[in-house]
């Protein structure tokens, strides 16, 4: 074996080691969130089933303008924000609006939506803001607002009837537990950016060490022939040409404003997979992909490893609603392309062997008649 694949596979082995072995501390990173996030709780008094005070407020800052998003949670540490049905409303504090105010009392949002764990998006100058909130004072009220906002009508009676109310019902005092933050955009998105740009760099050093290790000759080194090596330099120039000509588009639609339904790094990797499967498909016609030491067998059920993992992720984004949030389509859609990605190898390759079979059928033909 020679001295530069053995250095190149240590080195590969090194990094991915090392992004394995820190990819846990990821998970200790303090993030903007959990830095700014306020926490404190209200003490109301019910007399006559009506709270005193009927609402609450707190104060913040905002340091640099632009698009901030604003958490407002009710839910006190130990309980599980995805399931409310056995949550006393004394220990969370069920709020109908929150509104939000400048120092000059101008009302710049206000929402009476996603009372539970309010997540949205406002464009807010720098300055002091204030929070103010109204609490649900009886159950139909919350039955109300359940079924308007947040589910059916038959599932909000089956909250409504779960939920307990027994601080509303007799005179008495409440404590409500309270987290708020007001991030912008660029905090809020770093911990998932970052998150995501480790994933595929593990993913992609995965790929490599998978390559260099079981798919080719033992000197680690691909061999092509002179025709397979020209037929690739092709499928180099029509991927480039054909991902040059999606991302100009994407640029033409960007001063449109028209490709608004997603953020612009899903535009930017689908631009890849499609050159990429141009490229692909292309050596694959015209039998230049594999190479002569590679055992395509093995290339085939990493394909197919990969198009399958791509469809489970891609089938519990879409169960889950995670595909599309809030009108805007997420990241995680880009395992269907992945996923359509690889089917369309596939075809390909298939589409391949049929020809070739009918070609050597054909052949064979001839050579019987020449007989």
């Amino acid at each position: 074996m020679k001295k530069s694949v053995i250095v190149k596979r240590i080195i590969l082995v090194v990094l991915f080691a090392a992004v394995l072995l820190l990819t846990p501390v990821l998970f200790f990173i303090k993030t903007p969130l959990e830095q700014n996030m306020s926490k404190w709780t209200s003490t109301i008094e019910i007399k006559d089933r009506v709270a005193y005070p009927a609402s609450n407020s707190i104060d913040f800052k905002v340091d640099k303008a632009g698009e901030h998003t604003v958490y407002f949670s009710l839910i006190p540490e130990g309980y599980d924000k995805d399931s409310l049905a056995n949550v006393k409303l004394s220990n969370l504090g069920f709020i109908t609006t929150l509104v939000i105010t400048d120092s000059s009392d101008n009302v710049v949002y206000s929402s009476s939506q996603s009372a539970a764990f309010l997540d949205t998006v406002i464009y807010l100058e720098p300055g002091n803001y204030k929070v103010t909130y109204y609490y649900f004072t009886d159950e139909n009220e919350f039955y109300d607002f359940s079924s308007e906002f947040l589910c059916s009508s038959k599932e909000a009676a089956r909250l409504a009837k779960d939920v307990n109310f027994p601080s509303f019902i007799e005179n008495g005092t409440a404590v409500f537990n309270y987290e708020f933050c007001c991030l912008s955009k660029e905090k809020d998105l770093f911990f998932p950016s970052l998150m995501l740009g480790w994933g595929i760099v593990f993913g992609l050093l995965l790929a490599m060490l998978l390559t260099e290790f079981f798919f080719f000759g033992k000197d680690g080194t691909k061999k092509y022939d002179e025709r397979q090596i020209l037929e690739q330099g092709k499928a180099f120039k029509i991927g480039f040409f054909t991902l040059l000509i999606i991302v100009e588009s994407l640029i033409i639609l960007n001063l449109t404003g028209i490709a608004t339904i997603a953020d612009y790094p899903i535009f930017y990797q689908l631009a890849v997979f499609i050159g990429l499967g141009v490229y692909v498909s292309y050596c694959i016609w015209h039998e230049s992909y594999f190479a002569i030491n590679e055992k395509s067998t093995r290339v085939l059920i990493l394909f197919a490893f990969i198009a399958v993992f791509n469809l489970v992720i891609s089938i519990v984004n879409f169960v889950n609603g995670w595909m599309i949030v809030d009108g805007r389509i997420t990241f995680r859609v880009l395992n269907i392309f992945c996923t359509l990605l690889f089917l369309i190898i596939f075809a390909v390759l298939l589409l391949k062997r049929i020809a070739n079979s009918r070609s050597a059928s054909s052949d064979d033909d001839d050579d019987e008649e020449d007989d």
